[in-house]
């Protein structure tokens, strides 16, 4: 008996001792292969492609090796995609579905989820897929998160049928006033997606909704969105209340006196950060005479830490509010928000003078809101087409 128990007894030990000495978790494993991969990205020799194919190669090792060392660590289902990804690049199929079929995607969250069901379906894995495709749906606390899954089957997959079905099934199960106000709410955006209408009017399924719902959070969110659909010089910002990045109540309500731009936008968007140097500028310029800005971010939960680095190395030392629910960000679905950069620009009155003012032109139309007295409109005020993708 004590030689069985022994080698029990020395395994116990060496995990204590390992415990002790701080072996690395999942998530500090995962990022720490990360920050290896860029360190090689950053050493390849411009042009190289051989050696970009044996860096790519690299990281999929790395990957690998993770995957075995937690099979069941959340980081699982990302790693699995990535590997899916770098080894199309090095058009290695196989390994890209091994890596899909065999991946553990229980503790992943919704979105790697999704990918890794987008995944399967490019490589044709049918079972892995829908077994995905049940575990998102599983994992969906809202209508507008099914309804992600629902369009992905229907414009992705080309399963109309299939897509039909999922918006039979929901609707059965919205029994409550709340449940049927979200399910109606996200099958008119849907609706509006698939038949390819970027504009949100007033007649539309969105307005009924807040007609027939209106002490609902769904029933507001739709009336929120007819009011955003009708910004321009003149009106009142549509009315929200969020928690900023330190924690804190923050409403366009706050800046009454001040000019404000609430500016949607993201690190992943081009646009955005193309047209961050005029917004800097025009903050260095006028913030000591009332100017601010409120930043909502568009950005996904797993890229927080970007966000956070972004904000303080390119000195946006303004207020931000971040969910990390990328598109379905709570201010940005208020704000009916499909493209960014999006912005709006409120007077001293409160009301709102343009939307979606940008480059050279924003800087001049805070110096004549700062000008104007709470009464007055500035000259050029009106309402701007929307930003990029």
């Amino acid at each position: 008996m004590r030689r069985l128990f022994r080698p029990f007894l020395v395994i116990a030990f060496a995990a204590a001792a390992a415990l002790a000495q701080g072996a690395p978790t999942a998530e500090a494993r995962f990022k720490e292969l990360g920050d290896l991969q860029k360190a090689r990205m950053e050493k390849l020799p411009p042009g190289d492609a051989e050696a970009r194919k044996q860096a790519l190669a690299a990281r999929i090792v790395d990957l690998q090796g993770f995957v075995k060392a937690f099979p069941q660590a959340a980081e699982v289902g990302a790693a699995a995609v990535e590997v899916v990804q770098l080894s199309m690049l090095n058009k290695d199929e196989a390994t890209a579905k091994n890596a899909i079929g065999n991946a553990d995607f229980g503790a992943a969250d919704m979105p790697t989820t999704i990918r890794g069901m987008m995944a399967a379906n490019t490589l044709k894995l049918v079972e892995k897929r829908d077994a995905l495709k049940a575990a998102a749906l599983a994992k969906a606390k809202t209508a507008d998160e099914r309804f992600e899954v629902v369009t992905i089957v229907s414009l992705i997959f080309k399963d109309k049928p299939g897509a039909d079905a999922l918006i039979v099934e929901m609707e059965a199960a919205a029994k409550s006033d709340e449940d049927k106000a979200d399910f109606a709410l996200a099958k008119a955006m849907f609706a509006r997606l698939t038949a390819g209408k970027q504009a949100l009017g007033q007649t539309d399924d969105v307005a009924a909704v807040a007609k027939a719902w209106p002490n609902t959070a769904a029933g507001k969110k739709a009336a929120a969105k007819i009011l955003a659909a009708n910004l321009g010089a003149g009106s009142d910002p549509v009315p929200f209340s969020a928690k900023d990045m330190d924690g804190k109540d923050v409403s366009p309500a706050d800046y009454k006196g001040k000019v404000l731009l609430i500016d949607f936008w993201a690190t992943w968007c081009v646009p955005c950060m193309q047209e961050l140097p005029y917004v800097l500028a025009a903050y260095e310029k006028h913030h000591a005479a009332g100017f601010e800005i409120l930043g909502i971010s568009l950005d996904r939960e797993r890229n927080k830490d970007k966000l956070v680095q972004t904000i303080k190395d390119k000195g946006m030392s303004w207020r931000h509010v971040f969910d990390g629910k990328h598109w379905q960000a709570e201010i940005a679905q208020l704000h009916d928000v499909n493209s960014i950069p999006f912005t709006i620009l409120i007077g001293r009155d409160g009301k709102v003078i343009a939307t979606n003012v940008g480059g050279e032109k924003l800087e001049a139309m805070v110096a004549k809101a700062l000008a104007a007295s709470p009464s007055e409109k500035p000259a050029d005020a009106g309402t701007g087409s929307r930003g990029g993708k």
